[in-house]
């Protein structure tokens, strides 16, 4: 029987495959064994050791992944309060160990940034201003901040005494 060089190289490789597996079962790791490598997997007893007189009591079994993600979805989960961004660094590989950046708190909540005022139209003696796409009269709501004052140009927002303006962009 003759064999090519692509069967002979095929053949060697399957060789030292079997080889190294033999030698992993028998020399490197006798005890091998998907059981030996369990986390979930106790020793057995000793060799002339009593039996325990109480058992340790059964633990229930870890909860699923979908399992876990319900319940932190719901705000159940514990430690949920403590995320973090997980693609920021370790606050260990900063110069200020433990320190948090300081951000500054916004009052209105980035209102300003949210929203912006396209045009301020006047029909038949009523104002009204066009922010982002909806039409808002005095007297009306958005996000929380009361339209209170429409100008030619501007429209005046307010919430809990904090005021916000929002001009119309010059383009």
């Amino acid at each position: 029987m003759n064999l090519s060089k692509r069967q002979k190289a095929l053949s060697a490789v399957f060789l030292i495959g079997l080889v190294a597996l033999v030698a992993d079962r028998t020399v490197l790791r006798p005890q091998g064994g998907p059981r030996a490598a369990s986390a979930d997997s106790r020793p057995g007893p000793a060799t002339g050791a009593r039996p325990v007189a109480n058992p340790p009591a059964q633990q229930k079994p870890p909860a699923t992944v979908a399992q876990r993600l319900d319940r932190l979805l719901a705000g159940k989960e514990v430690g949920s309060e403590e995320l973090r961004d997980p693609f920021s660094l370790p606050p260990s590989w900063s110069d200020i160990a433990g320190a948090k950046p300081q951000t500054p708190v916004d009052p209105t909540g980035g209102f300003a940034r949210r929203h912006q005022l396209k045009a301020v139209v006047v029909r038949e003696g009523q104002s009204s201003a066009l922010v982002d796409d909806s039409f808002l009269g005095a007297g009306q709501s958005l996000d929380g901040f009361t339209l209170v004052v429409i100008g030619p140009r501007s429209a005046l927002f307010e919430r809990d005494g904090l005021r916000v303006m929002l001009t119309v962009a010059d383009q």
